[in-house]
């Protein structure tokens, strides 16, 4: 089982605060450091304020050497996804090949509200999402000395220089998540290198979401996906599965539920995953996941993740070894 870590800075952070804690994740050995993108709080007041995704991906990707960094996910509906493949193919370059790109569909309407943004219907961002990853595809494919066009129902490129191109050829892996049965597993299967199984969702302020998915529900998505990459002539093997979940470890199951505590996370609650207790019983609760396929796991912290240094610490030297032995086994 391959871990990340994985924070929410909407709540409130600072750009120092985000790069000590991907450098402590680099040194405590996870592989990956992501961030989610939005712009308004989902707990709390906010306060220093949100940063912006990929300028702190930017500034990550000279700070860190080692650690995998990207968006999970970007909504569709905030950058124009034109320029927007400018800015991914150059962060990447600046990290030297280790940003990924999540992208979908933009679900939070009261920040798009707040700062001026168009949030269309759902059918419509879909058609967003569907097309923009098609011309940023294509505009990372597309050889240095040709152009590119683009016309669709949503966008329209003509004769793009279709650069800069990004570091890894043809482009960072793109992940792709959701619960939708029909559109969502049929663009995973185009363009997903990773698919985000949502076994766990924050619970927006004034409206809150029951858990999305259930593990039978998540079989079922991977069904899906697996069914419509055979649909089109693609491995299925080829497309990641992974899930994200808080976490406390101890070596008691008491000291483990103290990490747990909302406070540490600015008040939000959550519904879905989450595991606790000691080294052994984490990989115990992870195995159902791992069996039904999934190979990768988000481990959601604090922007601030030094609040909880001591539980990540203890996950990293006493959990990740358990994991790697469980996956190679």
């Amino acid at each position: 089982m391959d871990c990340r870590i994985f924070t929410d800075p909407s709540n409130g952070a600072t750009y120092d605060d985000l790069q000590e804690s991907a450098s402590l994740a680099e040194e405590f050995g996870f592989t990956g450091f992501f961030l989610s993108d939005h712009y308004l709080p989902f707990a709390g007041d906010g306060r220093p304020g949100p940063t912006d995704a990929w300028t702190t991906l930017a500034g990550l990707a000279r700070d860190t050497s080692r650690i995998r960094l990207g968006s999970l996910v970007t909504a569709v509906t905030f950058r124009h996804p034109g320029p927007l493949a400018i800015v991914v193919a150059q962060v990447d370059a600046m990290s030297r090949g280790r940003i990924e790109f999540g992208l979908g569909a933009g679900y939070f309407e009261p920040e798009h509200a707040a700062l001026g943004i168009p949030f269309p219907p759902v059918g419509e961002r879909f058609d967003r999402l569907e097309e923009a990853l098609e011309l940023i595809t294509g505009l990372w494919r597309t050889p240095t000395e040709q152009r590119y066009s683009f016309s669709g129902k949503r966008f329209e490129l003509l004769d793009a220089p279709a650069l800069p191109k990004p570091w890894q050829d043809p482009g960072p892996p793109i992940i792709l998540g959701g619960t939708g049965t029909r559109r969502t597993p049929a663009l995973a299967a185009r363009f997903a290198n990773e698919f985000n199984l949502q076994t766990s969702r924050r619970r927006a302020p004034l409206e809150h979401h029951r858990s999305e998915l259930k593990s039978d529900d998540v079989a079922g998505q991977i069904a899906r996906v697996r069914a419509a990459a055979r649909e089109i002539g693609r491995d299925p093997a080829e497309i990641t599965f992974s899930m994200t979940a808080l976490v406390g470890v101890g070596r008691t199951d008491d000291s483990a539920a103290a990490w747990l505590d909302p406070e540490h996370y600015g008040s939000q609650s959550f519904d879905g995953t989450t595991l606790s207790g000691t080294p052994a019983r984490i990989v115990d609760q992870v195995a159902p996941y791992a069996e039904l396929g999934i190979s990768r796991l988000y481990v959601r912290t604090p922007a601030r993740m030094r609040t909880l240094a001591g539980n990540f610490e203890l996950f990293a030297s006493d959990v990740l070894p358990r994991l790697a032995a469980m996956s190679a086994a």
